[in-house]
């Protein structure tokens, strides 16, 4: 069997393939001889059948099986023997009948992975974020911990405003008929589950202050009662209580965990914001990097790569899905999403290629070193020890991907220090927009396990300019889901800043940080 490989682009293979005459008629030979103990055909004995009653019969069933696993056969030695590797499906050109005495001649197409020729690897503009850290930053970040702090006391000399808890009585009537009667209710003035609207309706009344109106109660109401009915509602408001947040001093900054009194906490508070902001300045270097590097050496990649990340991505959206408890089933997703996530596959299948390039003409490694710092690193961040940080890549059999993901780090890092850091550039081309900033995974990556899982949900439209901060205002649920339609990625180090620097929540600043 003859197998030759011609390349026909970067990455684009075509197999020639020539089996000669004899082992046709070798092939056919046996296939007949099988056939032929096999069937029972009418006028004749079991096995004992001519082969030219084979041949009218079952010939050109014979003649398909016998070339199909001739193509079968050449394929796997091909990618086996030529150390060709494959990333998409093969395609098989028409090809002839197999007939006894000729030789079989056929063709395959196969996608490989493109040999990258960088001419442009140092000295690329790079837009690196400046960190600073405003004074108002920090006194916000203060008031968030101490709020955490905060006892609820009555308030009489003012009307209800957003934050108080206030007691009212309640009744709820459809028509004449009464569904909701509470004598003293306490209703959230930010959100209320169990009668959401009425949170509304209190705000600016003070103690003593009624009102009725007509309201729409959602479905997800926690009062069974009134959930999904437009009812008539009648409150007055029997007492408030507000959070009184106390105000900074040095017991409250000891009793909060921190050296030094109240300017040691401010110290300290100031050194975790600009921590924050510096990871994310350089996190957000990596992608302009990548998006540099991607515009100034052009190339195309084989639609099967972009086709497996893709399918890699939308299944980890699913599966995070499912770790929320929801049916992944239910996740689907428009055209202009499908098209934002195949930019994304694109986008990460051509920063991996880069990035494997220069790792590999560098020879950039991971060493051991490097593995227990980014073990240590975890164990720190997880608040666990060492070895139980270890033992879950082991467990996962993930301790190769942390490598790849630990040397594509370091690649980066190589890169940026020989970059043109600046401070502003051109706003890019819209093709070559980087939605997100990581490599391609590689095959087996797809299935990342929980603690590493960073893609979101649903895809949308890359966001536009400047931080919408409204997605804080919500539950830390509300925030994951805003988080994980994508809008919101160009944002993420000024929602994780502001997150951090005022309700502080340690939900929310999670998925932040797991979508970063």
């Amino acid at each position: 069997m003859q197998i030759d490989v011609v390349e026909v682009g970067s990455f684009s293979r075509k197999l020639q393939i020539k089996v000669p005459a004899d082992r046709i008629s070798k092939e056919l030979d046996a296939a007949y001889k099988r056939v032929g103990r096999q069937v029972s055909l009418k006028g004749f004995r079991k096995g004992k059948a001519p082969r030219r009653v084979l041949e009218m019969r079952f010939g050109g069933q014979i003649a398909d099986d016998v070339a199909r696993a001739l193509i079968q056969e050449a394929y796997t030695s091909a990618i086996s023997d030529k150390g060709i590797e494959p990333v998409s499906q093969p395609q098989l050109e028409p090809y002839d009948d197999v007939v006894k005495g000729s030789e079989f001649a056929f063709e395959i197409n196969v996608d490989v992975r493109p040999s990258v020729a960088l001419e442009t690897v140092t000295g690329v503009d790079v837009v690196y974020p400046k960190v600073e850290v405003a004074e108002d930053e920090i006194e916000a970040f203060v008031k968030s911990r101490l709020e955490g702090q905060a006892k609820l006391v009555e308030v009489s000399d003012r009307p209800a405003q957003l934050g108080d808890m206030v007691l009212v009585e309640l009744s709820a009537k459809d028509g004449d008929e009464e569904v909701a009667n509470e004598p003293g209710t306490m209703i959230r003035t930010e959100a209320d589950p169990y009668y959401p609207g009425v949170d509304a309706m209190v705000l600016g009344l003070s103690i003593g202050g009624e009102k009725s109106e007509e309201l729409s109660f959602a479905e997800d109401a926690r009062t069974d009662a009134v959930a999904g009915r437009t009812l008539t509602v009648s409150v007055k408001v029997i007492g408030i209580q507000a959070n009184e947040v106390p105000d900074l001093d040095d017991a409250i900054a000891e009793e909060l965990g921190y050296e030094g009194g109240a300017e040691g906490m401010r110290g300290a508070l100031r050194l975790q914001l600009e921590t924050t902001k510096t990871d994310m300045a350089r996190n957000q270097a990596r992608a302009n990097l990548l998006q540099a590097l991607i515009a100034a050496n052009p190339f195309d990649v084989p639609g099967g790569m972009v086709d497996q990340q893709l399918q890699a991505l939308v299944e980890e959206l699913r599966m995070q899905r499912a770790y929320r408890g929801l049916d992944p089933r239910t996740l689907n997703f428009s055209p202009e999403q499908m098209t934002d996530l195949r930019a994304r596959a694109e986008f990460a299948v051509k920063g991996g290629l880069i990035l494997e390039n220069v790792s590999k003409a560098e020879s950039l490694e991971v060493t051991d070193a490097d593995l227990e710092t980014k073990y240590q690193e975890l164990a720190d961040e997880r608040d666990q020890p060492v070895e139980a940080v270890k033992g879950y890549f082991v467990k996962d059999d993930a301790v190769d991907e942390l490598k790849e993901r630990l040397l594509e780090e370091k690649t980066l890092d190589w890169l940026l220090e020989r970059a043109n850091l600046v401070d502003s550039a051109p706003e890019a081309p819209a093709a070559e927009a980087a939605p997100e900033a990581k490599p391609a995974k590689k095959k087996k990556a797809a299935k990342k396990k929980k603690a590493e899982a960073a893609p979101a949900e649903e895809a949308a439209a890359p966001a536009a300019d400047g931080a919408d901060l409204s997605v804080l205002k919500g539950s830390v649920a509300a925030v994951k889901e805003a988080l994980s339609s994508g809008d919101h990625d160009a944002s993420l180090a000024e929602l994780l800043a502001a997150e951090e620097a005022g309700k502080g929540r340690k939900g929310a600043i999670a998925a932040i940080k797991s979508r970063m």
